[in-house]
């Protein structure tokens, strides 16, 4: 006979997850299952369904309770003390090797399970002192099985309980120290609002679309009540995308304009998977405090893995291409079967299919969509550049706002240059907009992109000629305006004063840097003004 040694005990609870927090995720999804059992038996209304989380981390404890059918009490113990024995159904159950549940061994003194089944007057609790079981683990002398383990470290009891009362609880009692991070609220909050099958946020208003799209293509979005210290999660998706501001604060720069959705099929029509993505301005990579950047991989709308799923798996032509996008792979095929640590799917042949054909959308179209948007992002500024640079030349040319007759050449030469490369930009954007009309995406980027630039700067480029360019690019004088030199206003020094502020004011704008000369140049011209008043 095989004998298992207690090794595999340790490699299902202290050496199994990177991530201490992805226990919630394991029995969040015992949960889902529980409640999916009772809504099908009728037992409960999916709307009254709800897993309930507690966090008390000055008692350092915690609970997780669903009111699902639970499990019978002539059951209960063999399924408790049962290791990787599910006897769930792989296709439909969330959870099926019967192992997540060992998870919580790893983080605490005892790990305690209780349960009462739907129509049954018996409350049944199942303990493992996990302090011992990393006691023995660590134990170099001790040779015990498996199975031996599981016997000597857990313990079973059962008292009466109410006919009415159906739930199934797992309590967390003395969390570690060096599991601390699962008694932050904010932090659990947070990786479920990615992780769990919760639904989309009221404010999230493209959610509907979502939704429509997966109703009409009989798509089901699993979705659970789920509640941490009595708040309920939702999906931390919003319309707009932020950059950090003032230090702690943030601003809004970029956010969604639409949706694209997206069905993979394999070679008999059947659906491997479907997906929706956020199209944008593709300003530039999604800043980290967006808690929802990236595409992400869901599995009966449990998160597969992070938001560095699809790079690490060699999906994007460009690591950075991840960071563009926010969206959702919903797999649907039964064969896409996440592995044991729930970070990918078992590499079998429909795995590979599923790469095969999502593979040309992330690393291709994705990065033509990033570069494109980027190119004719670049294309606006230039005529935006424009249309600053000469309403700011006229102004000067208008109020006296050149230093020297140099400084007004060189300004000339750079209008023509902000000129010329605008009206090149100009004629690319004309060229894109014609050559991608019919792109049901990057029409839409393009379109908004121009709505944030004004129509005059827009339509000035229209015909490609420039009208408000005209005489002063060639050094003609407009009769119109005032005149340019800043040193002139000075009115109450002679010509011949007036001529040597401005060398002075051409010095200081040649040694000086830019801003600085602008600013040491506007003092002075300030105190010069000041002591003409004094001397009238």
């Amino acid at each position: 006979m095989a004998i298992i040694g207690k090794n595999v005990i340790e490699n299902l609870t202290t050496a199994m997850y990177e991530d201490l927090k992805i226990i919630y995720r394991e029995y969040i999804q015992n949960s889902a299952d529980s409640i999916d059992h009772a809504v099908r038996e009728k037992i409960i209304e999916a709307r009254d369904a709800r897993i309930e989380i507690d966090i008390d981390a000055n008692k350092r404890y915690i609970c997780i309770k669903d009111n699902g059918t639970g499990i019978q009490a002539d059951k209960f113990e063999k399924v408790m003390s049962s290791v990787a024995d599910s006897q769930k159904n792989r296709e439909s159950d969330k959870g099926f090797r019967g192992i997540g549940r060992l998870g919580g061994i790893s983080s605490c003194s005892k790990l305690v399970f209780k349960c009462s089944a739907y129509g049954e007057l018996i409350q049944s609790c199942f303990i493992w002192d996990a302090k011992k079981v990393k006691e023995i683990l660590a134990d170099k002398d001790s040779n015990l099985t498996a199975s031996e383990l599981v016997d000597t470290v857990t313990s079973c009891s059962t008292e009466p309980a109410e006919f009415e009362k159906h739930f199934f609880s797992v309590e967390l009692l003395d969390v570690d120290k060096s599991a601390e991070e699962l008694l932050v609220k904010e932090m659990v909050e947070d990786y479920l609002k990615a992780v769990a099958p919760v639904p989309y946020s009221t404010g999230f208003y493209l959610s509907g679309k979502i939704k429509e799209y997966a109703k009409a293509h009989n798509f089901h979005i699993d979705t659970y009540n789920i509640f941490v210290n009595g708040n309920q999660l939702f999906k931390n998706y919003t319309e707009k995308f932020y950059e950090p501001y003032n230090n702690k604060g943030k601003k809004a720069y970029d956010g969604l304009i639409g949706l694209k959705f997206e069905i993979f099929k394999d070679n008999h029509d059947n659906v491997l998977a479907w997906m929706w993505y956020g199209i944008s301005n593709f300003e530039k990579a999604i800043p980290v405090i967006n808690k929802m950047r990236g595409i992400r991989l869901r599995k009966d709308n449990i998160q597969i893995g992070d938001a560095q799923t699809f790079t690490s798996h060699g999906f994007y032509k460009e690591s950075r291409g991840a960071q563009y996008f926010v969206g959702e792979v919903f797999a649907v095929h039964p064969d896409l079967i996440p592995n044991a640590r729930r970070d990918y799917f078992n590499l079998n042949d429909t795995c590979r299919l599923f790469e095969e054909k999502l593979r040309p959308l992330f690393y291709d179209r994705f990065y033509q969509l990033y570069h494109r948007a980027n190119a004719s992002k670049n294309a606006f500024k230039r005529m935006q550049e424009y249309d600053d640079f000469k309403k700011k030349y006229h102004e000067k040319e208008e109020h006296g706002g050149f230093i020297s007759s140099s400084e007004k050449q060189k300004e000339e030469k750079n209008l023509e240059t902000k000129f010329k490369q605008a009206q090149e930009a100009s004629r690319k954007l004309d060229q894109w907009k014609e050559k991608y009309g019919d792109d049901d995406v990057l029409s839409k980027v393009y379109n908004s992109q121009e709505g944030k630039y004004k129509k005059t700067v827009v339509a000035e480029f229209n015909d490609n000629t420039g009208v408000e360019y005209g005489d002063n690019i060639e050094g003609k004088p407009n009769k119109k305006k005032g005149n340019p030199y800043l040193s002139r206003n000075l009115t109450q020094y002679s010509k011949k004063e007036q001529k040597l502020i401005g060398k002075i004011y051409d010095i200081l704008h040649d040694i000086l840097p830019p801003d600085l000369a602008d600013d040491t140049i506007t003092k002075v011209q300030e105190k010069l003004q000041k002591s003409a008043g004094k001397m009238k």
